[in-house]
């Protein structure tokens, strides 16, 4: 598809006084982005050898603006719940929440000041009236760094699968409900990452506080976050299915499976390291072994007895392990495609 003049025309670099280069601009544009006669312009290289050129210091960034979601009755709690988690995730500063010609319903209260307190990192409610809701992201970068936001989501990822085991292992429901409320930290980090990815893609000088080197990296990394995400939501998988534990499980079966489990935070470390230090080598290995701890998990299963008590939370158990080594897989992965230059002969 061929570009319209609209948004493409080619002009010639002329050269000004010996030491500066100039470029003309159409007219059109000039009038429809209404520039002024002397007004600034910001002018940002970019790291894949192109500039980009904003009308206005920061003009065009959603983090200066607005968004205004308008709720009436028929919206539910959660849909209202969705659109603002999809206003902070496309990089808005403020939200506000506002109803035509009547209250904002209880219901609908209730469900941002949760969403708020349990789901967005620095965030707050600074307006709160009958009518309108306005929540203020305080937090980005680098106040929070994305390398320590991303450790910290990761570490905690790690604890969940252990402590989920270790409360299997001892039927302690209690430690498991534990496990399950770490769930809600793990996705509060994910959904402050994400943020920071899209306005990362938007904006160099917020990749390179990222310590990102191209846009193209926010993608990788936004998939190694939903892959931490997940591996999460199956530690706390885990930790639910232990109220349905019936009487003790065979001791035999709580060792294979913790053994499992701890090939399953080995391979969930060293992908993450892998990505970590841009190691390939390291990724490639990490793939390799997580295709043989499948095969045990797959091993390991066809010796359940259907019959037998607790046999399906077992199998429901041995399922989420085998979603987090997949998941580790998918990181690696992720690594592998990243430094795929660093083993390439070109000639």
């Amino acid at each position: 598809m061929k570009l319209s003049e609209n948004t493409k025309q080619t002009r010639k670099i002329q050269l000004s006084g010996g030491s500066t280069y100039i470029i003309s601009m159409p007219k059109e544009w000039i009038e429809e982005l209404k520039i002024k006669v002397g007004e600034n312009v910001t002018i940002v290289k970019n790291s894949n050898k192109s500039l980009t050129l904003f009308p206005r210091e920061h003009g065009n960034d959603k983090n200066q603006t607005t968004a205004t979601i308008i709720s009436s009755q028929k919206d539910s709690g959660e849909s209202v719940k969705r659109k603002i988690i999809a206003a902070y995730l496309a990089g808005y500063k403020t939200i506000q929440i506002k109803t035509k010609g009547m209250k904002i319903p209880s219901e609908h209260s209730r469900s941002v000041r949760e969403l708020v307190h349990s789901s967005m990192i620095g965030t707050e409610i600074v307006e709160s009236s009958s009518e309108a809701m306005t929540i203020q992201i305080l937090t980005r970068l680098p106040e929070l760094s994305f390398e320590s936001a991303l450790k910290r989501m990761h570490l905690m990822a790690i604890n969940m699968i252990k402590e989920s085991i270790e409360a299997l292992e001892e039927k302690d429901t209690p430690h498991a409900d534990e496990v399950i409320n770490m769930d809600d930290e793990v996705d509060r980090f994910g959904l402050y990452m994400r943020r920071n990815l899209v306005l990362a893609v938007e904006n160099q000088s917020i990749l390179e506080d990222m310590g990102l080197k191209r846009p193209s990296d926010c993608l990788e990394y936004r998939t190694i976050v939903g892959k931490i995400e997940r591996i999460g939501d199956h530690a706390s998988l885990i930790a639910k299915r232990i109220k349905f534990i019936e009487d003790e499980i065979d001791p035999k079966t709580i060792s294979k499976i913790k053994k499992l489990s701890e090939k399953a935070l080995e391979v969930f470390e060293e992908s993450m390291m892998s990505v970590q230090n841009h190691d390939f080598q390291k990724a490639e290995n990490v793939a390799e072994k997580v295709s043989k701890i499948i095969e045990e998990e797959k091993e390991i299963m066809s010796k359940i007895n259907d019959n037998g008590k607790n046999s399906t939370v077992i199998k429901f158990i041995l399922e989420d392990l085998r979603r987090i080594i997949e998941y580790s897989g998918d990181i690696a992965e992720v690594a592998i495609d990243e430094n795929i230059q660093s083993i390439i002969s070109e000639e």
